[in-house]
């Protein structure tokens, strides 16, 4: 059984759900180090920052008087915790029990103080820091200092999974997700190198693996100091042995005068001399990951008031008199708050007759009474805080909850939660959609599943196709969310009828991307079937990074031509263990923080499908947009190789007409027309070429 990093006198749940793979562990459990450098890579002025950071401890160490403040340096907190409903919506005791352990490891208040080596005794420091979950949010707001969002970033574990930052020069942020990229447990930057980066995506202050918060719930004794590590980082500490993540491989320093030279430990041994025999190295230090510390330095804790004292990354202000009232944490007397309504569902694709289980995910104030209204549920109304709930017709599903205490209500309605389906398949096949004649997603029981219920879904648009007009797109070009998650579902298909032969499920896709470098693309694709109603998946296809990347690099609104060359059909052939009355698929979708939109066509269950392309054996040659981008004109130059009716259309992105170029009778050869663009605001149009046996569309940019 692997060790995990940090002891505790103070076993984890941790199971992922099923659509995610975990990222693999290792023994370097905090990410401070990588993470930094891959900033130093993107920003490389940050190392000016990080001198003059460094230039203001040494002065400020010497000239520090240890009896010049009276008091605490207190720091008011928020926890945000991000989640899905599972185990990693930890509990507001296992935020407060990490808040007690914070509050006695930077206070020498910790009882395992008593084991500190006797070469470490005389130096152990109060660091004289207070940590306070705020009581007045951003807004001026009652909080309990503990933000919950339900969100599938809970599974990144990135900068970009530090969802609602508050202001750094008021709270201490720290993120709480269930996995961790890279597989770490937590990391920081320190002051230095955030302090110029306030306006990207806010990256200043903690985010940590949920079951390494607190000694209770998911939390544990063995993982519960891997906060107060982090913090050390925030504060401007280094690993003792310097600015890597290789503990164990050379003899390095921190920059702290009484932490000895080492080169860091990854097991607990007390009596390590390796670097500078026979000074014993501080094995036990919470900055090390020897799994057994219990202590900082004297100097480490000047290093981190000089941290304090600095304006670097606004740590200065988080301590003042006006901040502390301004954040509720002038005293300790919480002031309760009035809860926050939010829910969750066991399950969100269910069938007639099926089940799930309605979740609380309330936050913010601890909740008297609940009241559920659930209009096509059995029961429709209930006031148990988890009701399971039968629904009795299908689709969408109205759910509201309200939440009540002394303090206030607060209510939630959510009606993108579960989608019910007949609990019958809807169709025989051989089956093809081809998203041209009808609105699948509202009367044709194709179900789009939108895991953070934003901007990014599947829906029918009319101007893109593999052929034809019309197939299902999911916008993630507006969205640029990293690894945002989304899923299109298909109704119930009666397989029996078809030959073992034929047993083949088969789709068209085009996926572009406006991340030039192809290696680091994190898109990826999921197909599943299940054969009772969503109760279990089976997955059938993964592919993911560069090889589901069809359509190559595309900085602007993706929007695929027709035929093969930006489309790719996926076939798979099934077991004759599928051959069953009522099995459903689902394509998964994950989009990068660089992804662009994703299109879906031609969906083909068994041989439905005579011919997978159409040819085009007259009329339309060529189709040309000049300039492209345009400006203030733009020209399309249409070519025929015979004489035909001719219709050309100005789209917007919507498929809404705006403008209609040409209508009319056309000779053989070339005819240049002018798109009037005067009228047109700025943005990404389709100019539709039409003739009576074929059509093309071309992508224009007006600036």
């Amino acid at each position: 059984m692997k060790r995990i990093l940090f002891s505790r006198v103070c076993p984890a749940l941790f199971a992922l759900v099923a659509v995610f793979v975990a990222p693999a562990q290792t023994d370097h459990f905090c990410g401070s180090s990588a993470e930094r450098q891959k900033l130093i890579t993107e920003h490389p002025e940050i190392l000016q920052q990080e001198a003059e950071l460094e230039q203001f401890t040494k002065n400020f160490e010497a000239n520090y008087q240890p009896d010049a403040r009276s008091g605490p340096y207190i720091i008011p907190m928020v926890f945000h915790i991000i989640h899905q409903g599972g185990p990693e919506n930890i509990s507001d005791a296992q935020v407060l029990d990490e808040v007690r352990i914070l509050n006695e490891d930077y206070n020498k208040s910790n009882p395992d103080t008593a084991a500190v080596i006797a070469s470490f005794k005389s130096i152990i420091a109060n660091v004289g820091i207070e940590f306070r979950l705020a009581n007045i949010d951003p807004w001026g707001n009652c909080t309990n200092g503990i933000d919950r969002i339900n969100s599938s970033q809970t599974y990144m574990g990135n900068d970009y999974s530090k969802m609602n930052g508050w202001p750094r020069d008021k709270y201490l942020n720290v993120w709480v997700v269930r996995s961790m990229e890279n597989g770490v447990a937590g990391y920081a930057y320190y002051p230095g190198s955030v302090d110029v980066l306030y306006n990207l995506p806010n990256r200043d202050g903690v985010i940590i693996l949920s079951n390494y918060i607190g000694s209770i719930g998911t939390g544990n004794t063995t993982n519960c100091r891997a906060l107060t590590h982090e913090i050390g980082h925030y504060l401007n500490l280094k690993h003792p042995w310097g600015d890597t993540n290789n503990p164990g491989v050379a003899c390095g320093d921190d920059d702290v005068n009484d932490t000895p030279i080492t080169r860091g430990s990854t097991s607990c041994n007390l009596g390590l001399k390796y670097c500078n025999p026979p000074i014993v190295e501080n094995v036990q230090n919470y900055m090390d990951y020897s799994y057994c510390s219990k202590m900082f330095t004297e100097g480490q804790k000047i290093r981190m008031i000089a941290a304090l004292n600095s304006d670097k990354s606004d740590r200065n202000n988080l301590y003042s008199s006006a901040n502390l009232i301004t954040t509720g944490t002038d005293d300790t007397n919480y002031s309760p708050c009035a809860p926050k309504a939010d829910f969750g569902a066991t399950k969100r694709y269910i069938c007639l007759g099926s089940s799930t289980t309605l979740v609380d995910a309330t936050a913010n104030g601890d909740v008297d009474t609940y009241y559920w209204e659930i209009p096509n549920g059995n029961p429709a109304i209930s006031t148990d805080k988890n009701p399971v709930v039968q629904f009795l017709v299908p689709g969408w599903q109205q759910i509201k909850l309200t939440v009540t205490n002394a303090q206030g209500s607060s209510a939630k309605e959510n009606n993108t939660l579960v989608y019910v389906a007949n609990d019958h398949a809807s169709y025989q096949a051989p089956f093809h959609e081809d998203f041209e004649n009808s609105n699948v997603f509202n009367i044709d029981e194709w179900a789009s599943v939108n895991y953070d219920n934003n901007q990014t879904y599947f829906s029918q648009v009319n101007y893109a196709s593999h052929w034809g007009n019309g197939s299902a797109l999911l916008n993630n070009y507006e969205s640029h969310n990293d690894h945002d998650i989304d899923e299109v579902i298909t109704p119930g298909f009666d397989l029996t009828p078809l030959a073992n032969a034929d047993l083949q499920f088969s789709f068209y896709y085009s996926l572009s991307s406006w991340n030039q470098n192809f290696n680091a693309l994190t898109d990826s694709m999921v197909v599943y079937a299940t054969a009772n109603c969503g109760g279990s998946w089976v997955p059938l296809y993964k592919k993911g990074g560069s090889a589901v990347v069809n359509a190559g690099y595309s900085e602007g609104y993706f929007v695929p031509t027709q035929g093969q060359a930006f489309w790719r059909q996926v076939k798979l052939t099934l077991q004759p263990s599928w051959k069953q009355s009522n099995v459903r698929f689902k394509i998964q979708v994950f989009s990068s923080i660089k992804g662009n939109n994703f299109y879906l066509d031609d969906v083909n269950i068994g041989n439905a499908l005579v011919s997978d392309v159409p040819t085009i054996t007259s009329g339309l040659n060529e189709v040309t947009l000049y300039p492209n981008p345009a400006q203030n004109q733009a020209w399309i130059n249409i070519s025929l190789n015979e004489s035909s009716k001719v219709k050309i259309i100005l789209r917007d992105m919507t498929g809404k007409e705006v403008q209609q170029v040409f209508n009319g009778q056309m000779n053989e050869g070339d005819t240049r027309f002018e798109i009037n663009t005067a009228e047109l605001a700025k943005g990404v149009y389709l100019a539709e070429v039409q003739t009576a046996t074929s059509s093309q569309r071309r992508k224009l940019v007006i600036e």
